[in-house]
């Protein structure tokens, strides 16, 4: 039989990420939702306090390399998870990293992922402005100035970043092959995008295995189910598959978004609560939460059946943000 995820060798692709993340049975949760739950831990392994965006920068950075970049410049909020490992990225790589930042610079020295940025020797930059479109744009004037700048968007999510999480799907799939767990659906949180077209690109490619459930935490941009299809479909493309995925192939719930980006939720708060206590698991709030409060909605409600996998994202650092802690604490 032939390897649909062959094609992945073919591409530029640097080694960052400590692979295969572990899949894990969460038996207290488990008890809790009345449904079986697996963890895929894309929390735990070597570089920068990881999580998923170190997929995606495998490829990203790998492309930058081949094309003969020293500098990589993105964007993100603050507490950017996409910006930390970034930045821990081009340390390991010797490339200069310059991080443009929303809002202004905050009071008082750096926490949470601010504080890695700079043990990790980026560059910072507030922008003054928390606009998406706005940030870009001050990421490709940034990158005008120096011949040898690498350029990423919010997430990392390219279709060359996608990739990372086409490879990640065929990582899964031997894992639940391995464990004997005939998983039916996969959860996780999406909001650039790339997470969410790897694993629907990946699932498309396979032809079975769990079907990918995103629920957008962000909504940073006014169509992300086109998005996440556009990217799906441009990363097929750059392995020559045949695939032309439309948006309703893309499962995306906005039932978790809340107030929208970086704002906690109360289902997303107990979320973080549930998983510390039963496995002692932490997510973090802008992310991973609301992709976890989804899944205990939906568990709850009557409305998955198990086996189900939850991608667990990472984002940890963020917790120990200025002021998080006390809002975290509030979970019942």
């Amino acid at each position: 039989m032939l390897d649909p995820f062959a094609a992945l060798g073919d591409r530029p692709r640097v080694e960052l990420a400590t692979l295969p993340t572990p899949l894990e049975r969460a038996p207290r949760l488990s008890r809790e939702l009345g449904v079986e739950v697996w963890l895929k831990r894309d929390d735990v392994g070597s570089l920068g306090l990881v999580g998923n965006k170190v997929r995606k920068l495998e490829f990203s950075l790998g492309e930058a390399l081949a094309q003969g970049a020293r500098a990589v410049v993105t964007l993100g909020a603050p507490q950017s998870n996409h910006a930390r490992a970034t930045a821990s990225a081009a340390a390991r790589l010797g490339l200069d990293a310059v991080l443009v930042m929303g809002g202004e610079r905050p009071a008082g020295p750096p926490t949470g992922n601010l504080l890695l940025d700079a043990l990790f020797g980026a560059e910072v930059i507030y922008a003054g402005t928390r606009e998406w479109a706005q940030l870009a744009a001050r990421v490709e004037a940034v990158a005008e100035e120096r011949a040898d700048a690498y350029t990423l968007p919010a997430g990392g999510s390219t279709p060359v970043g996608a990739l990372g999480f086409v490879a990640a799907y065929g990582e899964l799939l031997g894992q639940l092959d391995s464990a004997r767990v005939p998983a039916r659906h996969v959860y996780h949180a999406s909001t650039s995008g790339g997470t969410h077209a790897g694993l629907l690109l990946g699932h498309a490619l396979a032809g079975a295995g769990p079907r990918p459930v995103g629920f957008d935490v962000g909504q940073i941009v006014p169509d992300a189910r086109g998005l996440v299809t556009w990217l799906a479909n441009e990363a097929g493309a750059l392995l020559g598959a045949d695939v032309a995925l439309t948006e309703d192939d893309a499962h995306l719930d906005l039932s978790q978004l809340g107030d929208g980006y970086g704002a906690f939720t109360e289902a997303g708060i107990e979320a973080v609560g549930l998983l510390a206590r039963t496995e002692g698991v932490v997510l973090d709030p802008v992310y991973s939460a609301k992709g976890m409060a989804g899944l205990i909605a939906d568990a709850r409600a009557g409305s998955v059946d198990g086996p189900v996998v939850f991608w667990h994202t990472g984002g940890g650092p963020s917790v120990f943000a200025a002021g998080w802690g006390e809002q975290l604490l509030s979970a019942p």
